[in-house]
């Protein structure tokens, strides 16, 4: 990904969003684009394809999400595929995701595990970072032995390596090992 992708996915997650709430549909867009874009991220390549026509292009995607999608949302997908932007539709769906969070005051953590969370250790957690962000906080808990134990969580910018692996990694930098 390059950094003017990631630029030009924001500016196109803006806009989106912005038509979405005039309309009222903030939350089915950013819930149409999250499905579609996992979807379509399945037949991308031959969305990408320059020798497959834009009209292919767009009938491909009604056929794939044009019954379970928003018309806006359709719209947008046709024109990224116009644009010849449609490698841009999963950074625009993580964007839109992250505005609609900021819209309703809350953050979304993505944490990472070595074993599965209880829900008391969900809700410690959650509490926790609720404390720290000052405001609402959405797990997206991932199993991952190669922690080997703890949990690692990114919030926004913030990253914190609580693991068993990340602590070992530590200190093997901090003795100067390879």
């Amino acid at each position: 990904m390059q950094t003017s992708d990631r630029t030009l996915a924001s500016r196109y997650a803006r806009a989106l969003f912005a038509c979405a709430c005039d309309q009222g549909e903030e939350e089915s867009v950013a819930r149409d684009l999250k499905a579609c874009a996992r979807v379509l991220a399945a037949a991308g390549s031959l969305l990408r394809d320059p020798r497959v026509s834009t009209a292919e292009k767009k009938n491909l995607v009604m056929q794939i999400v044009g019954r379970q999608a928003r018309p806006l949302t359709v719209d947008f997908l046709d024109l990224l595929i116009e644009e010849k932007r449609f490698n841009l539709v999963l950074l625009v769906a993580q964007d839109v995701e992250k505005l609609l969070a900021q819209k309703r005051q809350r953050a979304r953590a993505k944490v990472r595990a070595a074993r599965p969370l209880s829900d008391d250790d969900r809700r410690r957690l959650r509490e926790r970072l609720e404390r720290f962000a000052g405001c609402g906080v959405e797990l997206e808990v991932e199993e991952d032995p190669d922690l080997l134990g703890g949990v690692s969580v990114r919030l926004g910018d913030w990253v914190l390596d609580g693991s068993l692996r990340g602590q070992l990694e530590g200190i093997k930098e901090a003795i100067g090992g390879d």
